[in-house]
């Protein structure tokens, strides 16, 4: 796998007028659609930071689409108003990530809660959706999505340590495969477990020296190793130090290289 380059993700923004409001739905801009339009399926997916999934109908007028059927209850639970500024990024396959700003030019705190008012088939309101952080499944099926192997050890995580993964992970804008580990205290000390899942599809040929590329842009030898698991070893508590890891930090190995393996280091501080 060389270095890759891949294109800036396609982003717009809207600034929500009165009108907008009234309207319950919200225009996605001409350009956007001109370009993706096509590919964009009935229902299309937003996420927000905090790892909610809404899923909001389009209407097509023509060239025209709007966010409609499920958009008024997405601006209800986030209290969205006149003035507010949101930013969208298409992820592909009618997704889209979306961020929200207040009057005061400042992203907001977002709620946990998803729609409660779908209604089933028999008019009784369905019960609301556990959100990814909440369900261990969802959890590991939104990070593999971005690409982002974990180990097994995310059972252990606790609701909050789920959601601040999420969170992160989305800000990481990854563009190869990848794992992610949670520091404790042996881990910052000694080794990164490489979860079995990622170590056996791209690492199974790879025993010795790799490198670390570090956010400083400074490039670090290192020691992968297998004995019944494979691992980060020789070379980590060096590298650990010079970083000042803590426990509680979120790493994450972005695979840059797998001819003479080079991994692009991320962190989120605890």
């Amino acid at each position: 796998m060389a270095e890759s380059i891949t294109a800036e993700p396609f982003r717009f923004f809207k600034i929500i007028l009165q009108e907008t409001l009234q309207d319950k739905k919200l225009r996605i801009p001409g350009d956007f659609v001109k370009k993706f339009g096509d590919e964009l399926c009935d229902v299309a997916t937003l996420r927000v930071p905090n790892g909610c999934v809404w899923k909001v109908g389009l209407t097509r007028e023509g060239r025209k689409i709007w966010f409609n059927d499920g958009w008024h209850d997405f601006v209800k639970n986030h209290s969205i108003l006149k003035e507010y500024f949101l930013v969208f990024e298409y992820a592909k396959n009618s997704t889209f990530d979306v961020l929200i700003f207040d009057k005061t030019a400042c992203e907001i705190e977002y709620t946990c809660a998803e729609p409660e008012n779908e209604k089933q088939n028999d008019g009784k309101k369905s019960k609301p959706r556990k959100v990814a952080y909440e369900d261990e499944y969802k959890f590991v099926a939104v990070l593999e999505e971005m690409g982002i192997c974990i180990s097994g050890a995310y059972k252990f995580l606790s609701v909050e340590e789920r959601q601040r993964i999420i969170c992160a992970s989305r800000l990481f804008r990854l563009e190869n495969p990848s794992f992610l580990c949670i520091m404790g205290s042996t881990t910052v000390l000694n080794y990164v477990y490489v979860p079995p899942k990622f170590a056996n599809k791209y690492l199974n040929k790879v025993n010795g020296s790799i490198k670390i590329k570090d956010t400083d842009g400074r490039v670090w030898p290192v020691n992968l190793a297998w004995s019944g698991w494979c691992g980060i070893r020789k070379g980590w508590p060096a590298f650990s130090k010079d970083r000042d890891l803590k426990a509680g930090d979120i790493c994450l190995f972005e695979l840059i290289r797998t001819e003479g393996v080079l991994f692009k280091y991320s962190v989120s501080i605890a």
